[in-house]
């Protein structure tokens, strides 16, 4: 029943009206960052919306429009002018002098985060660029188990990852860019902890499962200049390795086995994992479901050899420090629903674990809060 005598009641109806108007706000929003509006209005003491749009070369009513509904979403605010507050102290009484004075547009605090913070554009660009227009597939997606959603990119795609190099330009640097900005943040602190388990010299044999870009096997063999790494990934992330430019440095002690881990089992295709003393998987078990990542795990623990380990960077969406990782994460396991793959998400905890014991293995050590929003779980199989 809806109670409208509630105190707080005009609070809630902004905050609901907020939600049935969000993708109009996030429209509003994308296009002040792509038109230069928020970058106009860095730093700037409070600009009229004329001279916005003459800065910004936009028709005034563009510009209005934009501002408009930015300022009771909370991205713009409207504030004294100095110029026009001597007006205001000089009213005939006419109109009120508050009315006169907040002529100019600034950023507020949530205008400075688009701005400037590297994280929210990070997520508002792969929002944007990767998931907006598939996005309105949600009820296909949850009710037929499928991503119906990358039917906007290509309706034969079966799931985004063997396509990624296929995307629109725009799309893949931002696909790219939210998962390296969010992956690199933990990548360093997941690197001391292994030397703190293995020593200064590190493990002998790195095994990238899904190790895509090559990206931490990159960095694992700059921590350790005596070990090697092999990526194992889709062909056509194999493929590509080669020319991925920031991987010449390392390039001698890095190889690629083009192995899919859901399905693949030849030991033919396994001999290049021969010697591997450290599985890694980052954010590698949140691409697959329950039933599929208990399979990996297995089929993992099957090609250790004695004395191997796993270690495991993942997410957990409800162990998660501050309510804006929790719901970036739960938000993202959205798009898994609905680009990715049609049945997976980021694990809560105690599923996660359970998905470990399920597949043979046990947790020797587990470190939270690398990062933004990781967790590290170092593995071994069960005697």
């Amino acid at each position: 029943m809806l109670r409208r005598s509630r105190p707080n009641f005009l609070n809630v109806l902004e905050d609901a009206q907020r939600l049935a108007f969000a993708p109009f706000i996030f429209e509003a929003a994308a296009a002040a960052l792509r038109l230069g509006v928020l970058d106009a209005l860095s730093g700037a003491p409070g600009m009229s919306p004329r001279e916005l749009a003459a800065k910004t070369k936009l028709p005034p009513y563009a510009v209005e429009v934009m501002t408009d509904i930015l300022v009771p979403a909370g991205v713009l605010r409207r504030t004294a002018r100095a110029d026009e507050a001597d007006e205001a102290d000089e009213t005939d009484g006419t109109a009120p002098a508050a009315q006169k004075r907040l002529t100019g547009l600034t950023l507020t605090e949530v205008g400075d985060l688009l701005a400037y913070d590297e994280m929210t554009r990070a997520n508002f660009f792969f929002t944007e660029s990767v998931c907006y227009d598939a996005l309105g597939r949600t009820r296909a997606s949850l009710t037929e188990g499928r991503p119906a959603g990358l039917e906007v990119f290509n309706p034969a795609w079966k799931t985004i990852y063997p396509h990624l190099p296929e995307l629109p330009d725009e799309a893949r640097s931002a696909w790219f860019g939210f998962d390296h900005w969010h992956s690199d943040r933990a990548y360093e602190s997941a690197l001391d902890e292994i030397t703190t388990i293995w020593g200064a010299a590190g493990p002998k044999k790195l095994a990238d499962v899904g190790g895509n870009t090559g990206r931490f096997s990159k960095r694992f063999l700059e921590r350790f200049p005596e070990s090697r790494a092999v990526v194992v990934d889709l062909p056509v992330e194999v493929d590509a390795l080669p020319s991925h430019l920031e991987l010449a440095d390392v390039k001698e002690r890095l190889e690629g086995a083009a192995i899919d881990w859901l399905t693949d089992a030849e030991p033919a295709k396994l001999s290049a994992l021969a010697g591997v003393d450290l599985f890694w998987m980052s954010q590698f078990l949140d691409c697959f479901s329950h039933e599929e990542a208990v399979s990996i795990l297995t089929r993992t623990r099957r090609a250790m050899a004695p004395g191997a380990k796993l270690a495991v960077l993942e997410p957990l969406v409800d162990e998660q420090r501050h309510r804006a990782a929790e719901l970036s994460l739960a938000a993202t396991s959205l798009y898994f629903t609905v680009i990715a793959n049609g049945n997976s998400r980021f694990f809560n905890g105690a599923e996660l674990r359970g998905i470990f014991r399920e597949a043979g293995f046990t947790i020797e050590r587990e470190v939270p809060d690398l990062g933004v929003s990781h967790t590290l779980f170092l593995l071994k199989p069960e005697e």
